[in-house]
């Protein structure tokens, strides 16, 4: 045989060995190579995959195995997982889904904190323990399920879950731990500043011995209310001596503030409201503290009673009032602040002209309000102000009695949609794209604004994965709006997909040898 014939012959049988390997056993290959396993704790995770799925020989994973990871998007722990040490998924920020297995037992001290993404968790009926802070800052976890076999709950452990609602067997452990938790809850004074993240990274405390067992200052201080990330790891009484009234830290890539329990000075307004009086209690700080889109807001106190002004219904101001059901507005609301509403019983949700701002989750998981109607003089509503209502729910699902297109609109506010095409273009009309009104769309990949657009609030696009962004309008500058929409999508274009391997790769390449070896074995005989 020829050295032609030999190198074509050799290049054909190459080709068929590439055909006969399955891509998903190769893929298969690479994620358990990823997986360090020592004496059956998962000591480290080094890939990147978005979904993983915990071996059968794991029993426990290991003390940060998973941390700061920011691929993985789904872990599946199997039945054979009993324990979840420290820090196991600390800041895993884009971890959505959590499923535990039935062997799960003890969910240990910051398993899970800062892990913003995650929105919902079912615990397993064998926890019998969930650990110091480790829920703590898990910002979008809505709903999690507790049996009653859980017997110890860190009064700690989902500080910061201001969406948190906890399911549980009504005189169980859980359910007490739960109603103490909402009266807490209603007083959570952690904000999300969309604007610059300035301050210092939330650390780990710093007297954790390696076996998880907590002593010293840094544990006595959490469990009196002073939790190490509050205060930045400087000494509460001296900043408090030192007149610091709160601190931010950035989680993630959000910043926070975090107030202390103490009187705040209030500055007054031309309505003579003087400016040394004092309000004191946390219920209160946030109204105090922080400013409204108006500038800061004048507050006088005078025993319980606060009258607040510039227009504002302030933060949690009827939150978990079920007995609220009709809602009532005074006549020169402008503004309807965080969690104002959130949780009432508020039925009907229809806002009087002269309303230009819902915030942050101002009417979330109102279960009864199947109604709403806007104001064309809303210019923002943020993200999860009408989440998990009957109109969203509704909608979403597919009830043309809501709105016969996919696009839920009130006033000119484009609140939600329910599509699914990868070419979208929003009708003319809109003024203003809610916080999440597309989010996680990934679907998407071209989107054409309306000309008639004033504003994008924040986290609109969330998650979509946006290559293509038409805009012809005038009241915005095209510029503004592509950076705008850039910002709060994930990686845009191919680029997205970058890092997973295509079964069509091991096919190309079988190809390209088969046709090799041909033509030298042809071009040797002819």
């Amino acid at each position: 045989m020829s050295k032609r014939r030999f190198v074509g012959a050799i290049l054909i049988v190459m080709a068929l060995l590439v055909m006969l390997i399955p891509a998903a056993e190769a893929d298969a290959e690479t994620s358990a190579s990823a997986f360090s396993i020592k004496s059956g704790e998962l000591v480290k995770y080094s890939g990147s995959d978005t979904v993983v799925t915990i071996p059968d020989t794991v029993t426990s994973i290991g003390r940060s195995a998973f941390e700061n990871n920011t691929n993985v998007e789904k872990i599946v722990l199997s039945n054979s997982v009993k324990q979840i040490r420290p820090y196991a998924f600390w800041g895993c920020d884009n971890l959505k889904t959590v499923t535990l297995g039935k062997g799960l037992t003890t969910i240990g001290d910051y398993a899970f904190i800062n892990c913003t993404g995650l929105e919902t968790m079912t615990i397993p009926a064998n926890v019998t323990s969930i650990g110091i802070q480790s829920f703590a800052n898990c910002q979008r976890l809505e709903d999690i399920t507790i049996p009653y076999q859980v017997m110890d709950i860190r009064e700690d452990a989902f500080d910061g879950d201001y969406l948190l609602n906890i399911h549980c067997e009504e005189g169980s452990y859980a359910d007490k731990y739960a109603k103490e938790f909402y009266e807490r809850q209603k007083n959570m004074v952690v904000y999300n500043n969309t604007g610059t993240t300035t301050g210092t990274t939330v650390q780990k405390p710093s007297s954790v011995p390696a076996d998880g067992v907590y002593s010293g200052a840094d544990i006595e201080a959490q469990e009196n209310g002073q939790s190490a990330h509050v205060s930045g790891g400087a000494d509460v009484e001296q900043e408090e001596a030192n007149g610091v009234i709160g601190s931010t830290n950035v989680v993630g890539n959000e910043a926070y503030v975090f107030f202390r329990q103490m009187g705040i000075p209030v500055i007054g307004d031309d309505s003579g409201i003087a400016s040394a009086e004092v309000v004191t209690g946390r219920d209160r700080l946030d109204q105090i503290a922080a400013e409204s889109a108006y500038g800061p807001q004048s507050i006088s106190s005078t025993g319980d009673a606060v009258v607040y002004a510039e227009g504002v219904i302030p933060e949690r101001a009827h939150y978990r009032e079920t007995s609220y059901t009709a809602l009532s507005l005074p006549e020169d609301t402008r503004e309807i602040g965080r969690f104002a509403y959130a949780r009432s019983g508020v039925q009907q949700a229809i806002l009087a002209q002269g309303i230009e701002r819902i915030d942050y989750a101002a009417f979330y998981h109102c279960d009864n309000l199947s109604t709403v109607e806007l104001p064309d003089s809303v210019k923002s509503v943020e993200a999860k102000a009408f989440a998990h209502t009957p109109w969203v729910d509704a909608f979403l699902t597919g009830d043309t009695s809501v709105s016969d297109s996919d696009f839920l609109v009130s006033g000119g506010v484009l609140v939600a949609y329910r599509g699914t095409k990868g070419q979208v273009t929003v009708p003319e009309g809109v003024r203003v794209i809610a916080g999440e009104a597309f989010a996680d769309h990934k679907e998407i990949k071209a989107i054409t604004l309306p000309t008639t657009l004033e504003a994008i609030n924040d986290r609109a696009f969330a998650g979509c994965t946006l290559m293509d962004v038409s805009y012809q309008g005038d009241l915005l500058s095209e510029d503004l709006v592509e950076e705008t929409v850039s910002m709060q999508t994930m990686s845009r274009g191919p680029a997205a997909e970058a890092g997973k391997r295509s079964p069509y790769l091991f096919w190309i390449t079988a190809g390209i040898l088969m046709v090799g070896g041909c033509i030298c074995i042809f071009k040797e005989k002819y």
